[in-house]
């Protein structure tokens, strides 16, 4: 049961190492780049999308240590890339809102490297005693890449809530003032057309 527990924990922490989700703001002419450290054969995995600005999309690039160009998209809502590192070195994900002249885009995005299972199995090469066996830790990426897309799903969920509730808010203030303003109108032209009538219908002395 102790060991269990170890487990447990191990594979929380590993978690919260290789899962990192971000919320960004590009303003609009400015381009926003990450930079993540890969080793060969190491597993890349990124995913984005946008969640306010316009119409919601935006340039996306990947490259990799020499300044090669692995992905290019041109005006994207969301995506997600998975590829293996050919090299070992840091990888860039930039946002390009360039095209934008007014809108900022407010981008949920996250950007995971998990170690090849190699690393795992051959000691030399590991630089941790974390966990042992290279089949705990390919399930481990996987629990890793499962819990950061529903981390992922559940913050876009309550940002789109954010925006609804505020939007309600909005209509009720103004169904508020409304509901106001229309009976206090209403009883400023009664008022105005009482005096009116009475003015009309006056007998006026001729002395």
């Amino acid at each position: 049961m102790e060991m269990l527990s170890i487990i447990v924990i191990l594979l929380f922490v590993l978690m919260l190492k290789t899962t990192c989700g971000f919320v960004v703001t590009v303003d609009a002419h400015e381009t926003d780049c990450f930079y993540d450290h890969a080793e060969i054969t190491d597993k890349m995995s990124i995913s984005f999308e946008v969640m306010d600005g316009g119409f919601k999309d935006i340039t996306v690039e990947i490259s990799g240590p020499d300044d090669d160009r692995l992905h290019y998209s041109d005006k994207d809502s969301s995506g997600s890339f998975t590829f293996t590192a050919m090299k070992h070195g840091d990888f860039m994900l930039c946002f390009n809102n360039e095209f934008s002249t007014l809108t900022p885009k407010v981008v949920m995005f996250q950007f995971r490297v998990a170690r090849d299972l190699a690393y795992y199995v051959n000691p030399k090469e590991r630089k941790d005693d974390v966990i042992e066996q290279s089949l705990t830790q390919g399930l481990t990426n996987q629990l890793s890449a499962r819990m950061g897309a529903i981390k992922m799903e559940q913050e876009y969920m309550h940002y789109r809530f954010r925006g609804h509730l505020e939007v309600n808010e909005s209509v009720s203030f103004r169904f508020l003032v409304w509901s106001i303003f229309s009976p206090s109108l209403l009883l400023f032209m009664t008022f105005l057309e009482i005096i009116y009538l009475k003015r009309f219908f006056e007998v006026k002395q001729v002395v």
